[in-house]
């Protein structure tokens, strides 16, 4: 785990235990999974143009890391 995560969570691990789990429950629900459908829209199945700027580039980068993010938990909370 990337070590400035772990400053700021140490605090509270116990409150973050299976916190995958959490993730599975808030998108399983039939709100969650049309919410993250629409989320998977705006970031991963989004292309920007060839004369796209380092900003919307990095911006867009940014979003389909966390929905990505957000699809992890959501696997290891199935396991």
């Amino acid at each position: 785990m990337d070590e400035n995560l772990d400053v700021l969570l140490k605090d509270n691990k116990e409150y973050f235990d299976n916190i995958e789990v959490d993730f599975v429950r808030t998108f399983n629900s039939q709100s969650g999974k049309k919410v993250l459908k629409y989320l998977i829209l705006l970031s991963l199945g989004r292309y920007l143009p060839p004369n796209a700027t380092n900003e919307e580039l990095h911006y867009l980068e940014g979003e389909r890391f966390l929905v990505s993010f957000i699809l992890n938990m959501i696997k290891k909370g199935k396991n």
